[in-house]
């Protein structure tokens, strides 16, 4: 026969299990939201202050009617642009600081860089002091190839 008498003794306890303080946890929960929503609106305006500081770029050319024979076409993505020596300071004047899909176009007029869904722009020859690809771009490594020019 078993004994019930440790069982009575363990119902007999005068504390009981801890209850959880739903209040302190949504206050955390919302507390931690509007932290986070902070620093994402933070980052946004510094974008774009970042473009404002950079508008006094001029505007990009555009493509002539007659480039020439195509010397190299890729596509990818474009990441961004920055400035000759400085690999972390991103342009974002005229919308070149928009990540998007992109096919680049190697003519003897210059470079053409197509982009769905955010501005195309060209860039002539005499402006671009050298052009090829590489595997590394700045501070980070990819797997495929990055265009520079």
């Amino acid at each position: 026969m078993t004994s019930v008498a440790p069982v009575i003794l363990l119902a007999a306890e005068k504390e009981s299990a801890e209850v959880t303080d739903w209040a302190a946890r949504i206050g955390w929960v919302v507390g931690l939201g509007l932290f986070v929503a902070l620093v994402y609106w933070l980052m946004r305006e510094g974008w774009k202050w970042r473009g404002t500081l950079q508008s006094d770029l001029p505007e990009l050319p555009s493509a002539p009617d007659d480039p020439g024979p195509v010397k190299l076409g890729m596509s990818g993505r474009y990441h961004g642009s920055t400035t000759a020596g400085q690999w972390l300071d991103r342009i974002v004047a005229h919308g070149l600081g928009t990540r998007s899909r992109a096919e680049l176009t190697l003519t003897d007029a210059g470079v053409d860089v197509v982009r769905p869904g955010a501005h195309d722009f060209f860039i002539p020859s005499p402006r671009c002091a050298g052009h090829g690809s590489t595997r590394a771009s700045p501070a980070r490594s990819s797997p495929r190839a990055a265009c520079w020019c």
